[in-house]
């Protein structure tokens, strides 16, 4: 789980509200989230987003930085992207202004108790994707890093079908691999740089091994 902090006034309690944003597999089942009165729940699919290719998803998760530019480039993933985030935006909004109308301790009600009770203050988002380990993490992870902060509101990130064992060493590597000359899963080719050292190097010592033989001394 990732956590996104939101940020607090002074004087005002800390985590009043929680967008709790979790990715997870059809094949995997349904996400159970129980009916609450203080939690409001948004359910998208991304099912229909188009896949990264074959090899990258077989190196990577959906919390790696070159699979997820791979879902965010198309114009489909940024549409939907888009979409998401207006609504969870619109619907955080919403909660704050709800809660805010709550009535004071001086001049409560018996009516103002049962609508304070009924202002929900969690609220959970759930993105599905078929296997729960690549479009649903990636769309979990830009959600969390990029709706808009508020005041007294915490971010938490789950992966309920993310498999921590396995890719995980990868995807925090993922970020170093190309200056390291790895190989692309998409590309299979070395990075520039490398690839331009390595070459050098051979040229060099094919140079070295000329010159040796034409002096005689091979």
């Amino acid at each position: 789980m990732s956590l996104h902090p939101g940020h607090c006034h002074q004087g005002e309690p800390e985590n009043n509200f929680i967008l709790k944003i979790i990715s997870y597999g059809h094949s995997n089942g349904p996400l159970v989230v129980p009916d609450n009165p203080n939690r409001v729940k948004l359910l998208y699919s991304v099912r229909d987003v188009s896949n990264p290719p074959n090899l990258l998803r077989k190196k990577y998760s959906g919390m790696s930085r070159r699979l997820q530019k791979e879902i965010f480039l198309s114009k489909q993933g940024k549409a939907r992207m888009e979409q998401i985030l207006e609504c969870v935006d619109s619907q955080m909004v919403k909660m704050t202004e709800d809660y805010s109308r709550a009535p004071t301790p001086e001049i409560v009600t018996d009516a103002d108790v049962d609508a304070s009770k009924e202002s929900p203050r969690e609220l959970v988002v759930g993105i599905m994707c078929e296997e729960g380990r690549h479009r649903s993490v990636a769309f979990a992870e830009e959600l969390g890093k990029t709706v808009t902060k508020k005041p007294r509101w915490v971010i938490e990130v789950q992966h309920r079908d993310l498999d921590d064992i396995g890719s995980s060493e990868e995807d925090k590597e993922d970020g170093n691999n190309e200056k390291e000359g790895s190989v692309s899963p998409r590309l299979g080719k070395r990075s520039s740089k490398a690839a331009k050292h390595k070459d050098m190097e051979k040229k060099k010592m094919l140079g070295k091994r000329i010159s040796a033989f034409v002096d005689g001394d091979f």
